[in-house]
């Protein structure tokens, strides 16, 4: 396990407070080093700093020290967590081309190291990485850095932290060639605000509350307009979470927040779509039907979240997995993905995965959006309803299993959790 540590950011630079995607450079490595477990950070922006750093170097006591170099480069957190991990007293983070501008020293070396840098903050960090030649040599992951000194320097910076917004094991096609390419342009725009996630998922639940209400209302302009709402809402979705992992604030009640929004948002325009079709054909049948579909919605979101709680422990209904076994760790039983070899046809595996792409929030909302226009409120209730029944027969099996999979580890002396191996 990582021992605590204190961070110093290297921003003695004429670039230092250079804005890119709303952050300063420096600004940017408080924040990754904050990101990255330390407790303190302390930020040499001039001589005053500089002077500063053997007085708040005497408060540390015996943390690890990690030093950043962001007053010439942009950096993200796959430049330090690699670092972080290490093992040797001396680490040292490298590129391809050497030196990455970013450097560890346990407890024991960290002296010498804040007294190399207050003598000489703006190259003492190179200096050091050239003479610790025994050093663990870590070579930091993608998206870690990139020079930003010059105009040209800080477009290719900007182009290579863009990369993060796409989600790639997470996205399907739609928002990652129709939502995302929306949603950019306006974060970038966020960007320059004060505007918070937080505050944008807030906007989402009501833009897309209030295009349920307009669904529930008879007429096709209604239903347009309900469907237009709650298609826009899922594209500034997108927007908070892409400010989090830009300005590195992404937090645990944000999580938690984005993923309520979604599910309310979805279960809500199932019962208006319900209600909109049912003051068109008022049979009772329909009536049935709606509150059969919305107990199957409530009880999916049930389930998923009984996952994400008691076993995962983190905010994204992205990352449920139903079909879990349980494992004898080092640490006591746990639960992960069970291991199966593919049993069907290649061709029924590819027509499985489209079929789950359809029952997503966001092929949901453009069909939706699309059907509208031919007033096809049938269509969107009879697909919403055969998701939402479909889902949670597959998922009721899974929750029955995962229950008492919960009290066998209980049983065991363990705590639910999940592993990968």
């Amino acid at each position: 396990m990582t021992r605590s540590f204190d961070a110093v950011i290297l921003a003695d630079s004429a670039h230092a407070n250079v804005k890119l995607l709303g952050l300063t450079l420096a600004e940017r490595g408080r924040r990754v080093a904050l990101k990255a477990g330390a407790r303190r950070v302390h930020v040499i922006d001039g001589p005053d700093a500089a002077a500063a750093l053997p007085a708040w170097d005497e408060g540390r006591g015996d943390a690890d020290l990690l030093v950043i170099r962001a007053g010439d480069q942009l950096v993200h957190r796959p430049l330090v967590e690699p670092l972080v991990q290490g093992t040797r007293d001396r680490r040292i983070a490298v590129g391809p081309d050497g030196y990455a501008g970013a450097l560890w020293a346990s407890r024991d070396v960290a002296p010498q190291v804040t007294a190399a840098i207050a003598d000489a903050p703006t190259t003492a960090d190179v200096t050091l990485a050239n003479q610790w030649t025994d050093a663990e040599r870590i070579a930091h992951g993608d998206i870690a850095r990139h020079p930003a000194t010059t105009p040209a320097e800080r477009a290719g910076a900007v182009r290579m932290l863009l990369r993060i917004l796409v989600k790639h094991d997470e996205d399907g096609p739609i928002s990652k060639y129709i939502l995302r390419p929306m949603s950019q342009p306006l974060t970038r725009l966020l960007l320059h605000t004060p505007i918070t996630p937080n505050q944008v998922s807030y906007a989402v639940a009501v833009i897309g509350l209030l295009g349920c209400w307009f669904t529930s209302r008879p007429g096709q302009s209604s239903l347009v307009l309900g469907a237009a709402l709650v298609f826009v809402a899922g594209v500034i979705d997108g927007c908070d979470g892409e400010l989090a992992r830009l300005r590195l604030t992404s937090s645990t009640f944000g999580a938690w927040l984005d993923t309520v929004v979604d599910e309310l948002t979805t279960t809500t325009y199932f019962v208006a779509v319900g209600y909109h079709t049912y003051t068109h054909r008022p049979e009772g049948w329909i009536a049935s039907t709606v509150v059969l579909g919305t107990l199957c919605y409530v009880f999916s979101i049930y389930a998923i979240y009984y996952f994400l709680i008691v076993v995962l422990k983190a905010g994204n209904s992205q990352y449920y997995l139903g079909d879990l076994e349980i494992v004898d760790t080092s640490t006591g039983a746990a639960l992960r993905a069970r291991r199966r070899a593919p049993s069907a046809a290649p061709w029924i595996r590819k027509l499985g995965a489209l079929l789950t792409l359809t029952v997503r929030r966001d092929f949901v909302n453009l069909a939706a959006l699309m059907l509208t226009l031919f007033d096809s409120y049938l269509g969107i209730y009879f697909g919403m309803l055969a998701g939402g029944v479909v889902a949670a027969m597959v998922i009721l099996p899974e929750h029955v299993r995962l229950r008492r999979q919960v009290r066998e580890i209980a049983r065991r002396g363990g705590v639910p959790r999940l592993v990968s191996s």
